[in-house]
C-alpha cells in the first residue's frame, strides 16, 4: 500500500506515518516548507496547504515521483486560539484553507488520477470532537472542522461510484506538544479532569482509527465520522451535578 500523508511532521501525522512503515506501507510524506519532515521520509513533498493550487499540486506530484497512491490520510490541520470577537477575514481565511479546503482539493485530484487508471482509493481526513462542540475560543476551528465533516458526507456519496471511500476521525483533545499550536498545561489538565478516561488523549490513540479506515477491514465503510476521543463527546466528569459528592 502507498498512502499520502498531508501533514505529516504533526503529532498524528508523525505517529502515523511510523505505523504504516511498521507496517511496510510506502510512506509519501507531505508537509510545509517550515518542516524537517524531508529529512524523516525518503518520499516526500514540499508543499504550503495554506496556498491555492497547493494541495492539488501535491497529490499530482506525488503520484508522478512515486507511483499511483491507495491511501490519502489529510491529518494537517491549524488550531488558533482566538475569541470571535477578535476573530479577522485573514485568520478564518487561513484555517479554512488549510483544515478544508486543502482536503477537499487533494481528494477530488486523487479521484481524477483513480478514476482516469481505474483505480480505487481510501480517503481519510482528520475532523474533531470541536466539530459539535465548540469552545470558547475556538469558533474558527469548529466552523472549519464543521465544513470538512460536511465534505466527508459529500464526497463520499460522489466518489463510492468511483471505488473511492471518504471517511474521517473526529479526536477529542490531544496532546502533541505542538509548537505550531500551542496549548497551555492548565488547559491540558482540565481536559484530564473533565474525561471519562481520566487522561488526554495522545497521536497513539488515534492511529489505529485513521488505519482502519484505510484498510481492506472497513470496505463498506464510507461517508463516516469516527469519533477517536475516549469518550469525551459523552459529555464531561467536571459538569455541574446535584448528586451529593
Amino acid at each position: 500500500m502507498r498512502a499520502l500523508v498531508m501533514g505529516a511532521s504533526g503529532g498524528i501525522g508523525s505517529a502515523v506515518c511510523a505505523a504504516l512503515s511498521r507496517a511496510g506501507d510506502e510512506v509519501v510524506a507531505v508537509d510545509s516548507p517550515r518542516s524537517t519532515v524531508a529529512a524523516d521520509h525518503r518520499r516526500h513533498v514540499v508543499a504550503d496547504l495554506a496556498e491555492p493550487g497547493a494541495a492539488r499540486a501535491a497529490v499530482l506530484r506525488a503520484w508522478d515521483l512515486y507511483g499511483p497512491l491507495d491511501v490519502l490520510l489529510h491529518v494537517a490541520g491549524l488550531y488558533p486560539a482566538r475569541r470571535a470577537l477578535e476573530s479577522t477575514e485573514e485568520l478564518f481565511d487561513t484555517v479554512m484553507a488549510v483544515n478544508t479546503r486543502s482536503a477537499l482539493m487533494a481528494a477530488t485530484a486523487l479521484a481524477e488520477l483513480c478514476e482516469r487508471h481505474g483505480r480505487g482509493a481510501a480517503i481519510v481526513f482528520t475532523s474533531s470532537g470541536g466539530a459539535l462542540r465548540p469552545r470558547p475560543g475556538t469558533t474558527v476551528y469548529a466552523a472549519s472542522k464543521a465544513a470538512l465533516e460536511a465534505v466527508t458526507r459529500g464526497l463520499a456519496l460522489e466518489l463510492g461510484p468511483l471505488g473511492v471511500r471518504v471517511n474521517a476521525v473526529a479526536p477529542g483533545f490531544v496532546a502533541v506538544g505542538s509548537a505550531l499550536n500551542p496549548v497551555p498545561d492548565t488547559y491540558v489538565e482540565a481536559i484530564r479532569a473533565a474525561s471519562p478516561a481520566g487522561r488526554v488523549g495522545t497521536p497513539d490513540d488515534i492511529v489505529p482509527g485513521l488505519l482502519w479506515l484505510c484498510s481492506a477491514d472497513s470496505a463498506w465503510v464510507n461517508g463516516h465520522v469516527l469519533a477517536t476521543d475516549g469518550g469525551a463527546g459523552l459529555g464531561s466528569r467536571t459538569a455541574p451535578s446535584w448528586l451529593p459528592s
